[in-house]
């Protein structure tokens, strides 16, 4: 059997690709590698080395990473359009113009060159990636696609986030196409993944789509960590994605000036790639340490006390938030950053909105020990019974096998 792969999003540097959305993409790949050949097709950044020479040596290191023989594809995607969203009034009306999902020539061309290997499932990894399979014409095998988030949600929420101006309004015109598009690419996949059983029921009752299936984010988990004394709050993520930069600068400009005035020898460690882009960074604001990417997670937690997950916009659910509650951690977040997830608020987790709110939670956990140790083992054992990497790559495999005659 062989499956064809797809995705927009190319994992550059395997050593960094801790983030979330390739976390997920490992995931799916693990689950589907065991069921037959893969070919990979990624449409690469337009600076990507494409040539012969370095695709045969990405293909080798892909192989290894993921520890099975693959046959790779590249295609470099379109340029960024520098103009804003809304004036590309075309895609007002079509989803295919709307610049997240535009698709090149070119592109198709590659993507029919890995049709024609005649694969007998396909697995689209988000609706990026999908807009290309919804242009083939000709028919294709079964599609099993990874929403991953909900993009229209997603999309609105990004709107909503500061500042909000008039040309940042008009950007909802390009909802109702997004919409229309969605639906589509729902109807034409066999199985559509989400992250939880909140997005699945939404989707369900949105569109009546009955081949939507929640598919969690997942860790493998991790030995237990003990409670430090140190007055220490951690926030980790990749700074080259919106949300995460809007949540560090809202902790850091609107949370952390509270919890350092009542605790002057508190810490607050921002960890992850691309910091630079955070307000803050270059300002040298007291108590707060910029550890840029980390390769030893569990010494980051280790020095961690409470974990912050103060995301205020995106989709989907928080791979590190899974992750905190693994090592059992002590975890404050926002609905948003908590959204879709089994923890209980006030069990095995804070949930706070309001910077105020948001502080005062965090100072608590920083003087009270035992709470700390109630949510932190609430939270692990959710994590152990929900989010068990092993488990969750099993389900994969069997809605896949389901779906495929020749598997079963």
């Amino acid at each position: 059997m062989r499956i064809l792969f797809i995705s927009i999003h190319f994992p550059e540097d395997l050593s960094k690709s801790t983030l979330g959305i390739y976390k997920r993409m490992s995931m799916f790949i693990d689950a589907i590698k065991a069921l037959g050949q893969l070919d990979m097709l990624f449409f690469v950044p337009p600076e990507t080395d494409v040539s012969p020479q370095a695709l045969a040596q990405t293909e080798r290191l892909l192989s290894q990473h993921w520890q099975t023989p693959l046959n790779l594809f590249f295609c470099p995607k379109e340029e960024d359009n520098p103009l804003p969203k809304w004036k590309q009034w075309e895609g007002i009306f079509n989803f295919f113009q709307q610049s997240d999902f535009f698709i090149t020539p070119q592109q198709m061309q590659v993507l029919e060159k890995c049709l024609s290997r005649k694969p007998d499932a396909i697995f689209v990894h988000r609706l990026s990636s999908m807009s290309a399979i919804m242009q083939v014409k000709q028919d294709l095998p079964l599609i099993f696609l990874d929403l991953d988030d909900i993009e229209h949600i997603s999309f609105m929420r990004q709107i909503r986030q500061p500042p909000t101006r008039l040309i940042t309004q008009l950007y909802y015109l390009q909802v109702p196409a997004r919409l229309r598009g969605e639906l589509q690419a729902i109807q034409l996949a066999r199985r559509t993944f989400v992250c939880s059983e909140r997005d699945r029921n939404y989707l369900t009752e949105l569109w009546r789509a009955p081949g939507v299936v929640s598919i969690p984010n997942a860790i493998a988990i991790p030995q237990p960590q003990t409670i430090t004394s140190e007055p220490t709050l951690l926030m980790l993520g990749g700074y080259n994605y919106y949300p995460n930069i809007n949540a560090a600068n809202f902790l850091i400009e609107k949370v952390w000036v509270q919890i350092h005035k009542a605790m002057p020898n508190a810490r607050l460690i921002i960890a992850g790639p691309y910091p630079e882009n955070i307000h803050s960074y270059d300002k040298g604001v007291p108590g707060v340490e910029f550890a840029g990417f980390v390769e030893n997670l569990s010494e980051l937690y280790q020095q961690a006390r409470v974990v912050c997950c103060p995301i205020l916009s995106g989709g989907g659910t928080r791979v590190k938030m899974v992750e905190a509650a693994a090592y059992g951690k002590p975890i404050v977040a926002t609905r948003v950053g908590s959204e879709g997830l089994e923890f209980k608020d006030e069990q095995a987790f804070l949930m706070r909105d309001n910077p105020k709110a948001f502080a005062e939670a965090c100072l608590e956990l920083l003087r009270n020990y035992d709470l700390c140790d109630r949510l932190g083992s609430a939270a692990r054992a959710t994590a152990i019974k929900k989010y068990d990497r092993a488990n969750i790559v099993r389900l994969i495999q069997q809605q896949i096998e389901f779906q495929l005659p020749s598997l079963r």
